[in-house]
């Protein structure tokens, strides 16, 4: 077992062993079935957000988190950050809990991620907070917008416009089905960055984020539809701010190191 996989394999652990989480998981079921869905969610963005500590906590990490003028509040949106590995979902579903916004609603899109970590589909399956699964082995597009745009009358979308995991530290180019979708029915876009995770792994291109022992998970900006006269215009505008950002944030872990 390599190194990054023994985190992943340990990360995923924690909500099997730690007793919170199938209690927790409970009371938010059936807050859910009555009618109490506020405080359903709040009981899952909560174990969200232990799960991520819990998770730093054990593997002696810390995180620079700024999300600066972000508003989770109004209008429904997309929520589009990279994606490196499959450590960066805990800190993606305590999202509500470091905004200090813990009714914020989300939804999370992903296909073999949400059916391969069990975990997620109990955190965040449509029985409790619903989430959107799309299959690749099966496409059915027509099926998954509808099932996009029912979701967004409710809560906003988290996804990873990348469509992998990269298990680099470079922002690799969006794929465009989910994007399109987003600018043809003028959905706003908040653009996020992580940096930090491959140092996790064992490569020696990353021995200076395996030192420094510090994540950074940082608000780019939000990207408007209207504004934006064609599509390539949209998608080349969030996928800046994000490298970017994420540029800035390699200069301070050089420094750092």
């Amino acid at each position: 077992m390599g190194k990054l996989q023994f985190f992943v394999v340990l990360c995923y652990f924690i909500p099997v062993v730690v007793v919170i989480f199938p209690i927790g998981l409970v009371f938010s079921y059936v807050f859910k079935v009555t009618g109490l869905d506020r405080w359903s969610n709040r009981i899952n963005n909560f174990l969200g957000y232990f799960w991520y500590r819990s998770f730093f906590f054990v593997t002696g990490r810390t995180l620079e988190v700024s999300l600066g003028a972000w508003d989770p509040k109004g209008n429904n949106r997309f929520l589009i950050c990279n994606h490196t590995n499959a450590l960066e979902v805990p800190l993606i579903v305590s999202l509500p809990y470091l905004s200090k916004e813990k009714d914020i609603r989300l939804s999370y899109l992903g296909g073999d991620i949400i059916q391969r970590y069990k975990i997620i589909p109990l955190m965040m399956h449509k029985t409790i907070v619903e989430a959107v699964i799309y299959s690749e082995k099966k496409p059915n597009f027509r099926n998954f917008k509808t099932d996009v745009l029912r979701v967004l009358k409710t809560r906003s979308i988290f996804l990873y416009p990348e469509g992998e995991r990269t298990f680099t530290e470079e922002i690799k180019p969006f794929q465009t089905g989910v994007m399109k979708i987003a600018y043809k029915f003028n959905i706003n876009l908040d653009v996020f960055v992580v940096s930090g995770f491959m140092g996790y792994s064992s490569l020696s291109e990353y021995k200076h984020l395996s030192k420094s022992k510090k994540i950074y998970f940082h608000y780019c900006g939000s990207i408007l539809a209207k504004d934006h006269s064609d599509f390539d215009a949209y998608l080349l505008k969030a996928e800046t701010l994000m490298k970017d950002k994420k540029k800035e944030l390699e200069k301070l872990e050089r420094m750092v190191s």
